[in-house]
């Protein structure tokens, strides 16, 4: 059996509050290997064209599978090295952080390959309240790259993606008791996570402490309609807001009946 080492670089790229990259590969040995392509991401996603860098192991993309793609029932089309995903009924993929589709296709050469997502000139996302969302290229941001012995099925990929400062979604979200708040960091520092009703007055302090990065995962934390006081609040809109060294973020909740 043939074996190749190839490398799996991260490569992560934003736009709007979301993240693309390798999570997962296989590889027979024999020319044929599998890339599981991640998504992470904060709002609705309407449309996805990607492009898919292979250094010189000459892979061609020969189909998708799987992933929120085929849950929310896009259509996939994929070229040598694109794929290109869209729904005819207007469906979306809802916020999330998991397997967005999986790649097959085939390689021509053994060796050290750098592999990964990226947009390309004529490549686009967009989301379901707008049309073209521009994508920042992952070459201007951080990646993390680890050796992978392909051939090799007992072998799995160990690169976890570098943190990031984030602010999720609530979810549930309405709610009713209670919603859940993931968030993470870049650098260490105090985060201070705190609700707000819609005439700005603090309701509740969520989180007030020194927090670390956490590579690969988020840090948690519950609200549970509850003030300061632990008193319950009334029904309606709040905001919730994270602040850690320079990063600021703001997201709404709703608490219903």
């Amino acid at each position: 059996m043939k074996k190749t080492l190839i490398i799996l670089s991260i490569f992560s790229f934003a736009f709007s509050g979301a993240s693309l990259y390798v999570c997962g590969h296989t590889d027979d040995g024999s020319g044929n290997a599998t890339f599981d392509i991640c998504m992470m991401s904060d709002e609705a996603v309407a449309g996805v064209q990607f492009s898919f860098e292979s250094g010189s192991s000459g892979y061609t993309i020969t189909g998708t599978s799987g992933g929120a793609m085929q849950d929310a029932g896009f259509t996939a089309s994929t070229g040598s090295s694109l794929v290109l995903g869209f729904s005819f009924s207007g469906a979306t993929i809802d916020p999330m952080d998991g397997v967005l589709t999986t790649i097959s296709g085939t390689y021509a050469n053994n060796g050290l390959h750098t592999v990964g997502p990226y947009i390309g000139a004529a490549d686009a996302f967009s989301n379901a309240a707008a049309g073209q969302v521009s994508v920042e290229d992952w070459s201007t941001n951080s990646a993390l790259a680890t050796q992978w012995e392909a051939g090799n099925d007992s072998a799995f990929l160990d690169a976890e993606m570098p943190a990031e400062y984030s602010l999720k979604a609530a979810y549930p979200n309405p709610f009713n008791p209670s919603t859940t708040i993931e968030y993470n960091v870049e650098v260490a520092g105090n985060v201070n996570i705190a609700v707000y009703d819609m005439m700005g007055r603090e309701v509740k302090t969520l989180v007030n402490e020194y927090v670390s990065p956490k590579a690969g995962g988020t840090y948690s934390v519950v609200w549970d309609g509850t003030n300061n006081s632990n008193a319950f609040v009334s029904t309606g809109v709040y905001i919730y807001r994270m602040v850690s060294n320079e990063f600021t973020k703001t997201q709404k909740m709703t608490l219903t009946k």
